[in-house]
């Protein structure tokens, strides 16, 4: 192990170079193309990580552009590392270009520098140094990419529906230390209904939130108030003295804009964001006496202050895995029909019922339909696993700290195949900057993460 440390910290700078590249890939969902189920930018991600294992020596696959590999070793049984290309949407916020990888100091920006392109990059990386260094295994290793993580993990089933091998056990870098054994259920789910009544003012759009695991950073609104404008306006500045949200206007004709602003979070933390969706909802509710108005108010209240779903009677939590989380992640309005997304992370040992017969009732309250978009299974792992064991006793050695098994919201890979688990890159003290603004990697902190990845690679092919 001490010569792959050495020699990983020889790859380095080379090794930053390509995740620099894929980086720069704007690599997020798009409209599928031929070869390309996810869009044509994702499929350049995958395009250059394949590309990156070919003149790195290793053989590739891949599963018609919905999942690829790399491969090292011999013999009949594999072990992987899974990580993903796709990314979710660069959000406002930035004071660098989301895509531009720039490093500035010990650190390097970038959507997805950290979730995951970092750790599926590098992964490339580690299986060449122990190619090149002939440490013996008596299992291949496969690195896996998957395209579709972010956006509903449609690539590894569609893997495993073409004969895709799978793996005996593996990590997937897209988590946290020192090993996660078990992650909360995931549902996605959409209200929609008809904003009833008219009024002496006429909401002609409202919108916020790029994706349904994002806690929104931006929701703008668009109000016809024909002869009541300076009234609003007179409103709104009453209302920006009560408010904690940043709110942007301004007026046009007889149009007002509204924008509030939050602070962009991972789905499965919302308590660390604040979400502009709910502020505006508030924020228009507290300005404007018209029907429409008293009814986002409403929705509103069924979520400011509350990460944890008690609003609308979904709280619950356990032992093994804390409290549920309920993110309101998306909002859109036309003026006559508006539709709201939540991600719900809900704890192991409850099922997906528990939350939906509450939330049936939530919406019939509200006179909403409710449709599921997402729905996964919670996962967990037994802390007597081979698997388990061994990822603890690598972090053991690698950090010289007790490694306690962990419970997450997010939603991993490790639910798409059996005898998985996610295993880092981010540390216990460092800041949590998945899908946020400047989402970056530290420099140091990375080399780190790279040697305990090549250690447990190593140790779970032997």
């Amino acid at each position: 192990m001490t010569s792959l440390d050495a020699k990983i910290a020889t790859l380095l700078p080379s090794l930053l170079l390509s995740v620099q590249e894929s980086v720069r890939i704007p690599s997020i969902a798009g409209a599928p193309a031929p070869r390309a189920p996810f869009g044509t930018d994702v499929r350049r991600a995958l395009d250059h990580a394949l590309k990156t294992a070919s003149l790195l020596g290793l053989e590739t696959g891949e599963t018609d552009g919905y999942v690829g590999w790399a491969e090292y070793g011999e013999g009949e049984e594999m072990i992987a590392v899974l990580g993903h290309l796709d990314v979710v949407p660069a959000g406002e916020g930035w004071s660098r270009p989301p895509f531009g990888a720039e490093i500035d100091g010990n650190r390097m920006y970038g959507r997805g520098a950290l979730d995951d392109k970092g750790p599926s990059i590098g992964a490339l990386w580690l299986l060449h140094a122990i190619k090149t260094l002939g440490i013996p295994l008596k299992r291949r290793i496969r690195v896996l990419f998957g395209t579709n993580e972010e956006s509903g993990m449609k690539d590894l089933p569609y893997y495993l529906e073409h004969n895709g091998e799978v793996p005996v056990m593996g990590f997937t870098p897209d988590g946290e230390f020192p090993v996660v054994s078990s992650e909360k259920g995931q549902l996605h789910l959409k209200f929609e209904g008809s904003l009833a009544g008219e009024g002496k003012n006429r909401l002609l759009s409202l919108s916020g939130g790029s994706a349904p695991n994002v806690v929104p950073s931006e929701a703008t609104a668009v109000i016809d108030c024909s002869d009541e404008c300076e009234t609003a306006l007179e409103k709104i500045e009453t209302a920006l003295n009560t408010m904690s949200e940043k709110v942007e206007f301004h007026r046009e004709d007889n149009a007002l804009f509204v924008k509030t602003f939050g602070i962009a979070a991972h789905g499965s933390t919302p308590e660390l964001g604040r979400n502009a969706v709910v502020g505006l909802l508030s924020f228009l509710n507290a300005v404007f006496d018209d029907p429409w108005a008293r009814t986002l108010g409403a929705l509103a209240r069924s979520f400011e202050d509350d990460t944890k779903g008690g609003k609308i009677g979904i709280a619950m939590e356990d032992k093994q895995s804390g409290a549920l989380t309920c993110n309101l992640g998306q909002c859109t309005c036309d003026g006559k029909t508006i539709s709201i997304v939540l991600d719900i992370r809900f704890p192991v040992s409850f099922a997906a019922n528990a939350i939906l017969d509450p939330l049936r009732s939530f919406a019939e309250r509200s006179n909403l339909e409710l449709s599921v978009l997402r729905r996964k299974a919670p996962l967990w792992v037994p802390e007597d696993s081979a698997l388990v064991k061994t990822l603890q006793r690598v972090y053991r050695e690698k950090t010289g700290e007790e490694p306690r098994l962990l419970s997450m919201g997010g939603g991993t890979y490790a639910k798409a195949l059996p005898n998985i688990v996610a295993f880092g890159p981010k540390f216990p003290c460092s800041p949590e900057v998945a899908h946020k603004a400047d989402e970056h990697i530290d420099i140091r902190e990375f080399l780190h993460v790279l040697r305990i990845m090549g250690a447990a690679m190593v140790e779970l092919a032997s």
